[in-house]
């Protein structure tokens, strides 16, 4: 994350946040950038209507990802296309 503009920074330095991250208007933005890059490098496309749901088409059927604040929704035709994704 970068300091706010007009803020003098050295980038020689690492900056201890006073606040949690969550604290930050800038979290969910740079949080959702970070999740955007990962997602999208496995070939999902975001879809046209909602810019929180995101889409992969395979042979087995399609499967949706949706995200609601720090929650992930995953929806598929096929169990074992999204069985990768579930917590042992």
């Amino acid at each position: 994350m970068m300091p706010s503009h007009g803020v003098s920074h050295n980038y020689k330095y690492v900056y201890k946040l006073k606040k949690a991250l969550y604290g930050l208007k800038q979290a969910h933005c740079a949080w959702f950038e970070k999740f955007s890059v990962v997602i999208l490098s496995l070939r999902f496309v975001s879809s046209g209507h909602d810019f929180d749901l995101f889409i992969k088409c395979t042979d087995a059927g399609r499967i949706i990802m949706s995200l609601y604040v720090d929650d992930i929704i995953i929806t598929s035709d096929d169990i074992d296309s999204i069985s990768v994704w579930r917590q042992s």
